[in-house]
């Protein structure tokens, strides 16, 4: 995956915290190098079948890489920690109390120009994933970002959307959470459009204070 995790872990036993954060990146390292060695990992096959299913999308297996480590990381630190954030390769995955906001805030940086932002997005639970590309062109996507109850569901249909782009994915994202509320996706998407979002993030998603274009 070429980059290192990052955790912030807050617990009553702190030795116990520090061991599973050890743990947790251990678990990334060893999916690491599964994946360089070109090892099939069924979860990743399942997400990436699932995807398929339900967007026409065949997503190579590294697509899906960098969430399903965290979610692995996540099972480590789980049984441990109180609440943490994990980060890789710019991917958030929050553990804790779903009724517990985060109470933080992952800008959206604007593909063209590394000074603007497309807005910011309030994490409350899961992971939140942010995939874009510079100097798209016609109807192309230049930023997804995808927030969902796992790092895999996130990394992969943010994946999906940078390809059926931003009206596909607005109207695709809230069909996926039926029957279960637990796979709802939720998703920020900019184009030549402009930037819009699904209606479940009305009050989650701020526009920064100038003018996008």
């Amino acid at each position: 995956m070429g980059t290192m995790m990052s955790a912030a872990a807050w617990g009553a036993d702190s030795a116990a915290v520090v061991r599973a954060l050890d743990a947790a990146r251990d678990s990334v390292d060893r999916i690491d190098s599964l994946l360089q060695k070109r090892m099939r990992i069924a979860a990743l096959d399942s997400v990436r079948e699932d995807v398929r299913r339900k967007s026409g999308v065949a997503l190579p297996p590294d697509s899906v890489a960098i969430g399903y480590a965290l979610d692995r990381a996540a099972l480590a630190l789980a049984p441990v920690v109180d609440s943490a954030l994990l980060d890789l390769g710019e991917q958030f995955r929050w553990i804790g109390p779903a009724s517990r906001s985060t109470q933080r805030s992952v800008g959206i940086p604007d593909p063209d120009n590394t000074l603007r932002s497309l807005g910011a997005v309030e994490m409350w639970s899961g992971s939140v994933r942010t995939r874009s590309q510079r100097n798209a062109h016609g109807a192309a996507v230049r930023s997804v970002t995808v927030l969902a109850a796992t790092a895999a569901g996130a990394d992969a249909w943010g994946a999906a959307f940078m390809i059926i782009g931003c009206d596909s994915a607005l109207a695709l994202a809230p069909r996926l959470a039926q029957p279960s509320s637990e796979s709802r996706v939720s998703v920020v998407c900019a184009d030549a459009a402009g930037v819009r979002s699904t209606t479940d993030l009305a009050q989650r998603f701020r526009r920064p204070s100038g003018r996008v274009p």
